[in-house]
Formats: C-alpha cells, sequence, structure tokens
C-alpha cells in the first residue's frame, strides 16, 4: 500500500469515528438536558409557599428507572412496567410529625392510571382529588395527568396536612384531571364504581390482550361482569388478538362464531373462565366475562361507542 493510499483511509476512519462521537455527545447531552427538565418540574410541584405549618426538611431526591429499586426494592419493575420517568421523594415537617412526598412520573397520563389502578382497590375511601384519590390512616394517594402521588403522614396530627398538601400538588401540575379517554366512551349503567383499569401485561392472564381497559359491571344477584377492551394498533391487530383469544378457547373449552355480536362475534367459555362473548370494533377487540342476559346489547352498544 502507498502512502497516497494509507492517509486517505485513515482519515476516512477518524472522520467517522470523529461524527460517531460527536452523535454520542449530542445524544448524551440531551438527555442530560431531559432529565433536568423533568426533575426541574417535579421539584417546583412542592416549592414554597407550602401549606400553613408545613416545612422543608431537606432536599429532594431522585430516582430513575435504573436506581428506582434502591427506593422500592421489589416492587420497581411494575413500575418500569408503566414507563417509569422519574421519581421525587422528599421529606417535610408538620405540626406534630412529619409528611414524605412521593411524586412518580409515568411520562402519559394512562400510564400514571395504569400504576394507580393497579394499588387502589373499590372499597377504599376516596377523595375527589385530580383524577381519582383515595386515602387512610396515615396516607394520601392520587393520580393526575402523568403523575402518581403517594403521600404519608407520621406523628400526633401530622395527618391533617395531607388533605391540604396534596391539593396544593394537584394546583401546581396542572394537566389532565380526567380519566383516560377511552374509559368515558365504556357503558356507564351497572358500572362498578372505581373499577377501572389500565392493564400493560397479562389482561386476566392473557399476554395477547395487552394493553387493555378492565372495567367491572354489577348485576342483582349474579357474579359481576368484567368488561375487557383490548387496543391494537390497527384492525387487523385486533382481529388477531381475535384469533388468538378463540385459539385459546377452542384449546380449554369451546368457542364459536356469532355473526349477531356484530363484527368477528365469537361465543366461548371453558370451566375456569366461564362464559365470554366478544367482538372487534375497529382496532379494538372488546369481551365481555360472565355476561349478563343482556350482555349482546351492552357489546354491541361498546361497539358503537367507539366508532
Amino acid at each position: 500500500m502507498s502512502m497516497s493510499e494509507f492517509f486517505p483511509r485513515n482519515v476516512r476512519l477518524a472522520s467517522i469515528v470523529l461524527a460517531m462521537f460527536v452523535l454520542a455527545s449530542a445524544e448524551i447531552s440531551m438527555e442530560a438536558q431531559r432529565t433536568d427538565a423533568i426533575q426541574k418540574r417535579l421539584r417546583s410541584f412542592a416549592t414554597d409557599p407550602l401549606p400553613n405549618g408545613v416545612t422543608r426538611e431537606e432536599a429532594a431526591s431522585f430516582y430513575k428507572p435504573d436506581t428506582l429499586y434502591e427506593y422500592i426494592d421489589g416492587g420497581a419493575d411494575v413500575y418500569l412496567l408503566y414507563d417509569f420517568q422519574r421519581l421525587l421523594h422528599q421529606n417535610f415537617r408538620t405540626p406534630g410529625g412529619e409528611l414524605t412526598a412521593d411524586i412518580y412520573d409515568l411520562g402519559k397520563p394512562e400510564n400514571a392510571f395504569g400504576i394507580y389502578s393497579a394499588e387502589r382497590s373499590p372499597r377504599y375511601k376516596f377523595v375527589t382529588i385530580g383524577v381519582e384519590g383515595y386515602r387512610s390512616e396515615g396516607t394520601l394517594n392520587f393520580v393526575q395527568d402523568r403523575y402518581y402521588v403517594k403521600l404519608a403522614a407520621s406523628g400526633a396530627g401530622a395527618g391533617a396536612a395531607l388533605d391540604p398538601f396534596a391539593r396544593m400538588l394537584s394546583r401546581r401540575m396542572g394537566g389532565t384531571s380526567r380519566a383516560p379517554a377511552l374509559l368515558t366512551k365504556l357503558p356507564i349503567q351497572r358500572r362498578v364504581a372505581h373499577s377501572e383499569q389500565y392493564v400493560r401485561k397479562d389482561p386476566l392472564g392473557h399476554a395477547f390482550l395487552a394493553p387493555a381497559y378492565l372495567v367491572g359491571y354489577a348485576w342483582a344477584g349474579k357474579q359481576e361482569s368484567k368488561l375487557v377492551l383490548s387496543v391494537a394498533s390497527d384492525s387487523a391487530g385486533a382481529k388477531a388478538r381475535l384469533d388468538q383469544f378463540v385459539k385459546h378457547f377452542q384449546q380449554s373449552g369451546e368457542c364459536t362464531a356469532a355473526a349477531e355480536l356484530g363484527e368477528n362475534g365469537i361465543r366461548a367459555k371453558n370451566s375456569y373462565e366461564g362464559r365470554v362473548i366478544a367482538r372487534t370494533q375497529g382496532r379494538y377487540l372488546i369481551a365481555i366475562f360472565n355476561p349478563p342476559d343482556n350482555g349482546a346489547e351492552i357489546l354491541k352498544r361498546t361497539a358503537r361507542g367507539l366508532q
């Protein structure tokens, strides 16, 4: 190889390496700016002025996806499943005790609602803060926009600070205070209050249904029904999910076509899941587990609401 061939080749190689270095540096810089912006916004929710009698005890701590396990070891995986972005953890003094604030940023409102709904029960004592909230002795949790807030008070009288502190955070967060839009399209009559869920993994034990919204419905003297709204990217994806649904019931029980239910309608049952009716509507798969006598009408009504 001549010197004239050697140097141009090395110049090209050096240029490629330099370009890769510049690109990597730019990506690192953009990620650092994004991190700073997220943490700055989270910090702004709990700045002065604070509710009467509440004072900041120490600086806020932040946790990222790769460090969340340091704070909630054993519980981090569920939060990561819902696309956890950042956690602000901060302690405050209150008259007669302490208050701890944990504010989780889940990136999107549906993810925040999803992790919140995974941890609450319809039996809790609910409060009207954000989209929804609940409280018990010494705790108050609520969801709003892309944030899931968990407050804990300890010490005599410290619980009195929970409500004003939560409402201060809610005002400063802004954003949406409504449940995910798809939930508003599902039937309201006979819905079990606070039963709504957004599940990103294995809804009712079926991986192919994810992600999906789940809602409970109650009927006098009968077992509760569960409506599942599985969200695919398009109509072909919804049909593919239905095909897997059919395969599952053919293998575990029985499944028959039911054209009267509408688009790709089926009726199925097995010994452990009971009866199910299902159909598609555009990019959605709609299923009702343990349907009532008028389940077919509910299925069609749900489909019309999604058109």
